[in-house]
């Protein structure tokens, strides 16, 4: 078993058998006569199959979890060699020891017994009388019987279960009826570990316990099953994946061992979730792809006021307040992008419209003032585990949707250009006035008219007056702060920035001429990252 000090989660690998019968179970039997004579502390062990042997060494021929049927011939005669014995079955993890008297011992040793006490390993007398037969049809008889009774519980349970999805109660329906029927809890997790569905309600306060277990003993991605223990519960998690792809995790547990029953029930419920987020998946995408040709309607100016005060009302927007339009990218495919966004918007009050195209996702909301937009980007970033960026474009009226998502698109550029993590439109000062020269052709116009003469004498000499006058501008006009982030002697510096204003005829010493040279080297920045 492998365990992970300090930690109450802990990977747990030990035997669990397909049937339960018990030790202690065939000890009942009426007219076997059975007698328990040592390692009573054990006899709830469950056998798995029952093997006769006279050998003295019988493990290498067994798996764990028989039960033992000797008259002791191979047994030994010294008290160290039956000792002995005793820990070989043991350590090789059997479920217990039948001796048969009467034919090379009169009764079970007393050294025998003893080390069979020391390890609560279960041992028996079978009385002369009785043949190891008997014992072995006994135990095939009872779990036969358990597996039909686990089999008719089994029916019963999955029909529960079933009844939950056509009662149209879905995932919660799932795992509340799952829950009831292991007589323990359940909860569906999402691929990013949050809780889908918990019963009862305290389940689903294991989700970031269990999620970390998960990640930390095999990537959840891989889709594996993985069974472990969380503060005394035995738990089992198993993917689910419809359609091949695993789309989120089934966690069940309880105070004892798993039993075949539990097991089986789960399978079912597994089937029953996969068809619940396939449908889910299939409704979200078409409501998706409604939202996304209103917002392009919207955008477009083509609709109605009243056609556009509907939609809006049907996503929950009001038609008579403001709206803002927010461009996300990561590195992240633009769906999994999606679904975390909608995922933290559904959370909060108030509707929105989400409308993915190329890599970027356009998302419309109400505005929520200051801090809304970097809250939004943390959030979606925490829940992806990847950075996003973000920007946003001014608050307007419905009818003016297109102006929003436009200036949403120009922040974004500045997020790239400048490597911000978000940008709002209405805050980028300057920026503003380069972003709304859609013509690519006016910029380069702009910047050429400042920065072609530092062009030509870079490109003959090859000098470095645009990097230096970049950086001299970036600090301030410092210059100490910019020579050092240049890795030259301020003398330098000051020898290229007297060459730049020989060559423009400009004066850095004025505010007017360096904002004319930022703006220019702005541009040129802009016309790096171009629109999508």
């Amino acid at each position: 078993m492998a365990v992970r000090l300090g930690s109450p989660l802990a990977l747990y690998g030990t035997y669990n058998p397909v049937v339960t019968v018990l030790i202690e179970d065939i000890l009942r039997i009426p007219g076997l006569a059975l007698k328990l004579v040592a390692g009573r502390a054990g006899a709830s062990r469950p056998i798995r199959w029952v093997h006769v042997s006279e050998l003295e060494d019988p493990t290498p021929w067994l798996r764990g979890g028989e039960l033992i049927l000797t008259t002791g011939m191979g047994l030994g005669k010294t008290p160290a060699r039956q000792r002995a014995y005793v820990d070989r079955l043991a350590t090789a993890g059997l479920a217990g020891l039948g001796f048969g008297v009467g034919f090379t011992y009169a009764k079970v040793p007393k050294a025998l017994a003893d080390a069979a006490d020391r390890l609560d390993f279960p041992t028996f007398e079978v009385p002369y009388p009785v043949p190891f037969i008997a014992i072995t049809e006994a135990v095939f008889t009872r779990a036969a019987g358990e597996q039909v009774e686990v089999l008719q519980r089994s029916m019963e349970a999955q029909q529960a279960l079933t009844r939950a999805v056509l009662e149209g109660a879905g995932v919660r329906g799932v795992v509340t009826a799952l829950s009831g029927a292991i007589d323990g809890w359940a909860v569906a997790l999402d691929l990013h570990g949050l809780p889908l569905a918990g019963s009862p309600r305290s389940a689903a306060a294991r989700a970031p316990r269990l999620w970390e277990e998960l990640r930390d003993t095999r990537p959840p991605e891989l889709g594996y099953s993985v069974s472990m223990v969380d503060r005394g519960d035995h738990v089992s998690v198993q993917p689910v994946g419809p359609r091949g792809r695993v789309e989120a995790f089934l966690a069940i547990g309880k105070r004892e061992a798993l039993s075949q029953f539990d097991r089986i029930v789960a399978g079912h419920a597994l089937s029953l979730l996969a068809i619940e987020l396939d449908k889910s998946r299939a409704v979200a995408e078409a409501e998706r792809r409604l939202r996304g040709d209103f917002l392009d309607t919207l955008v477009a100016g083509s609709l109605s006021a009243r056609e556009a005060t509907r939609g809006l009302r049907r996503f929950g927007l009001e038609a008579d307040g403001q709206v803002e339009v927010v461009a996300m990218e990561s590195e992240l495919p633009v769906d999994d992008l999606t679904w975390a966004v909608e995922d933290v918007l559904s959370r909060r009050d108030g509707g929105f419209l989400t409308a993915p195209r190329d890599e970027v996702l356009y998302v419309l909301i109400r505005p929520n003032g200051d801090g809304a937009l970097e809250q939004l980007r943390d959030e979606v970033s925490s829940r992806l585990g990847v950075e996003v960026v973000a920007g946003a474009g001014s608050p307007v009226a419905p009818a003016e949707t297109g102006r929003s998502l436009r200036e949403a698109r120009y922040a974004l550029r500045v997020c790239h250009v400048e490597r911000r993590p978000v940008a709002d439109f209405q805050t980028l000062g300057t920026y503003r006035l380069l972003l709304t020269l859609q013509e690519p052709d006016a910029l380069r116009a702009f910047a050429d008219s400042v920065l072609a003469p530092l062009d030509r004498y870079d490109g003959e000499h090859g000098g470095e007056l645009i990097p230096s006058l970049r950086a001299f501008l970036d600090h301030n006009a410092r210059w100490e702060s910019a020579a050092a982030g240049l890795f030259v002697h301020r003398h330098t510096l000051r020898y290229r920035m007297r060459k730049v204003e020989e060559l423009t005829g400009r004066d850095l010493s004025t505010p007017h001429d360096r904002m004319e040279f930022w703006l220019a080297i702005r541009a040129r920045d802009l016309l790096a990252h171009p629109p999508d």
